[in-house]
Formats: structure tokens, sequence, C-alpha cells
């Protein structure tokens, strides 16, 4: 029965499709992949061959070729054509030419993926994840999710960017094998299941959610959470990392790597953070591996390597002044500002932070834990500062806060503390009551001038992680915080 149930269907289909031509039509017409895939060149292909086949001998293909992607099961589309050359032209800026300036053409040409192959679609797996790049032996390398691409986008940059150095880290070290060291460091926190690390996993509370999230990983000694894939990977996340992310971006980890009992980090009766002196260890001597094998195996300096890879990163996308980024409506709102979370605060600052904090506890009993710039208004600036109780190890905290009318001219903003001071609500009542107290720090912003920008000439590699405001009388007085 099955039998003629099939015969019939073909049958039928093969009607289907023959009353379906007309007498002008080809039914010859070669089978794109199968000797159909020829094309009159344009400019893509000339832009390719100036760019790659040429100086580097490396093929891109982006016309649809199901073979190229490994698994025919997929359901992958090609890449939008008009984006081919923006994409190409990122890879070759920040990746390419990054290393050429280190090691030289030769290194590359050697030593790069000799292949391409672009698609639009990322490619959906069954454990629910989504790849965006494979490589195969080092010599070919897919590229997916294309279609999504902007080239002023700088995470979107970035992805592609991190992509790239993870794939060739991996031809480096099947080259020449780094240290078994490293998968001594974190050698019983590897797992198949690395794809259930992920933010929404843990808990309802999405402040716990994301202490938990982050514990999952960067507090087992793991750069990302894919690190915990296996020993390779993890070494190639490190180096990925390093270099997409920068130096200021991997110290801003282990920075804020302390341990917690729930949502909350553990603290001293004077508030000191408890941290999670592990984890950061185990971070630390994996960069010092990396730094080691990439200088000794191959002659590159990751610091420098950094740099430039940084700098082309930003001369791909210029990021705009912080102060035209910082306000209602834009990108930032609010500077989250932890002495105990960053380094190199200027010490005027830090003179106003502790003599406000002791003067606090010794005349009300509290500390302060952290403080944040706000700016709610384009007129104003809210101080919010959040002090503790010390007989309480966890918890929130509470919130005072103080107003500043603000006046920007230029780049520069003036501060004058609001008088009088709102009264009505928790916050604004705080503030009223260790007001006298904190006076240094209110002090420290009353009546003065800021340049607000960024503060890369202080933390290297921080620009869209810092932002900070500096004294126009004073260049040395600055703060930054947490953005």
């Amino acid at each position: 029965m099955k039998k003629n149930l099939i015969r019939i269907s073909l049958v039928v289909l093969t009607s289907i499709a023959l009353n379906g031509c007309s007498k002008t039509e080809n039914l010859n017409a070669d089978i794109v992949g199968l000797g159909g895939d020829t094309w009159e060149k344009g400019p893509i292909d000339e832009w390719l061959n100036t760019n790659y086949i040429n100086p580097y001998n490396i093929q891109v293909k982006y016309k649809w070729d199901r073979s190229e992607l490994g698994d025919i099961n997929k359901n992958v589309i090609p890449i939008k054509e008009d984006l081919v050359i923006p994409v190409m032209d990122i890879i070759k800026k920040t990746w390419i030419e990054p290393y050429v300036a280190v090691k030289g053409e030769n290194f590359m040409k050697k030593y790069c993926q000799k292949q391409f192959y672009l698609a639009g679609s990322p490619s959906y797996n069954s454990n629910g994840t989504i790849t965006l790049g494979t490589a195969e032996s080092g010599r070919k390398i897919v590229l997916l999710d294309l279609n999504t691409f902007d080239p002023e986008n700088k995470p979107a940059v970035k992805q592609i960017l991190h992509t790239m150095h993870h794939e060739f880290a991996h031809i480096l070290h099947q080259n020449i094998a780094f240290s078994t060291d490293y998968q001594r460091i974190t050698p019983s926190d590897y797992t198949a299941t690395w794809f259930n690390i992920f933010r929404g996993a843990y808990n309802s509370d999405p402040a716990l959610d994301k202490v938990m999230y982050e514990a999952d990983f960067w507090g087992k000694g793991y750069i990302t959470p894919y690190s915990r894939s296996n020993k390779d990977d993890d070494f190639v996340e490190m180096v990925a990392t390093l270099l997409e992310g920068g130096e200021a971006y991997f110290d801003n980890v282990i920075n804020n790597l302390f341990l917690y009992e729930g949502a909350f980090i553990k603290r001293n009766a004077n508030g000191v953070y408890e941290p999670n002196t592990v984890a950061r260890e185990q971070l630390l001597k994996k960069k010092n591996i990396v730094i080691a094998y990439l200088k000794d195996s191959w002659g590159i300096n990751l610091k420098e390597l950094q740099l430039k890879t940084q700098a082309a990163i930003e001369a791909a996308g210029p990021t705009p002044d912080f102060i035209d980024l910082l306000g209602p409506g834009n990108v930032y709102r609010s500077i989250a500002i932890n002495p105990q979370k960053l380094k190199n605060l200027s010490q005027s600052f830090l003179t106003a932070y502790n003599t406000s904090s002791t003067g606090l506890q010794q005349n009300v009993g509290y500390y302060i834990d952290n403080i944040s710039l706000l700016f709610p208004a384009a007129d104003r600036m809210t101080l919010r500062i959040n002090f503790m109780d010390p007989t309480a190890a966890l918890g929130p905290g509470y919130n005072g806060d103080f107003d500043f009318i603000l006046t920007e001219n230029d780049g520069v903003i003036e501060l004058k503390y609001a008088n009088p001071q709102p009264t009505a609500g928790a916050t604004y009542g705080n503030a009223r009551v260790i007001e006298k107290q904190v006076l240094p720090l209110l002090n420290y912003f009353h009546n003065q001038q800021f340049t607000v920008r960024w503060v890369e000439d202080i933390i290297p590699q921080s620009k869209s992680i810092f932002g900070g405001l500096v004294k126009v009388s004073n260049p040395s007085s600055y703060v930054f915080g947490t953005l």
C-alpha cells in the first residue's frame, strides 16, 4: 500500500512540474554548486582580489554553496552582497593589519586561514545555542550571522573580531602547543554543557541572577562561558578576550571578583570587601601563560598587539566624546564609583571620599559603600551616596541623594550645590540625616568646573568601560567610574 502511494505522489509531482514549465524555459540549466556557480566578476570580486587574494592568497567565498557549511541539514541563508566588503574590510583592518604591524606580512601569509566562507544567518544547534563561526584544520573559516552586521556598531565589530582571534589562536596552538600547565589551573570545571551559562538561567531576581551567572565562569577562573567547554577553547578564548576586549576589560573583571552571600558582597565591619582570591589568581595565571606563549613561541608581545588591535577597532568606528553620550535620553545616564572596585582614582577625590566615610561612621554610625553620579536632567546632577550599617554584614544599604545645578558649555560642566535641597522621598530624607558628615565629598563637586571625558590617559584601553570628570582648575584631581 505504501509503495503505491509513493508512486502516485511521484507521478503527481512530476506532472505538476512538467505542466508548470513553459516551452521557452531551459530545462538543461546548471544547478548552483554543480557547475552553475560561475558569474561575471564585479567590484566585490575586484576588491577581494586586491585586499585578500593578491597580498595573502586568501579566497573569500560569498556566493551560496551549501557544501561549505559542513552540516548540509542546517538552514543557513547567503550573505547580502552589499555587506561583503564592509565585513571583510573590518576583518582586514582589525585582525590582519594589527598582526602584520607586529609580525609582518609573511607571518600572516604563512599561518592565516586560506579561505573564508560568508553566510547571512546563524547556524542553530539542537542544544539551543547558535554558531557564529567555525574553522576547519586551520585552513578555512566560516563566518555566519552576517546579515545583521553594521560597521558602525562597535559590539558587532568586536563580535566578529573575537571570532577571528579565537579561530586564529587555534591555528597557532595547533602549530606550537601551549604549556600543559594551563589546563591544570582549573582542571575540574570544564563541562560539555557550558551553553547552560546565560543570563536568566539562575534566578528570577535580576541582581541575584547576574551574580550567579558571573560566578559560574569568572568566579571559577574562566574568562567566558565558552571557556569552560574544554582546555583548547579556554586558551583561545583568553587570547581573543585579551585582544578584542583589551587590557582594561580584563583588569575590570579581576577587580570585580569578590565573594558573595546571595546578591551581596561579603565584607567586614569596616566595609572591606572579601575578594575571590582563588578566581583572581586562576585568571591571572592563565593570562601569564598566554603572554609567555605568544612571546616565547611566536615572538609576539601581547601588549603591543593589544594596543594595535584596540587602535584599529577605534579607527574603524570612532567612539563619540563621552559628554555627548551622557545624560537623559543618551547611552549613559550614570557613573558608578566604588573605590574598592576601581584603581587609579585621584588622591584628592579619595581623600574627600574617605574623610566623609570616616566622619559618617564616627558621628552617625554608618560608612560609605559607594557613590553614583546620576544625570536625570540636562541641568542637574544627583550625587547618590550609598551608606551601610557596619553591624549588618550584608544588605543593600541606604541611598542619600544630593542635587547639583549643572550648566554645560563646550564640553565643560559647572556644578553648584542646589539650595534648597529637595526633601520629598526617602532618598532625599536620608541625605538630610548624613549631610553634615559628607561635606568633604559634597565640596569636591560644589562650585567646580569639570571636563567630562574618557579617561584612557589614566586607564588605557578603557573607552566605553569608564567615563570621568576632571577638574579644570587641577587636572590631577579627577573621578571616574563604571558605565
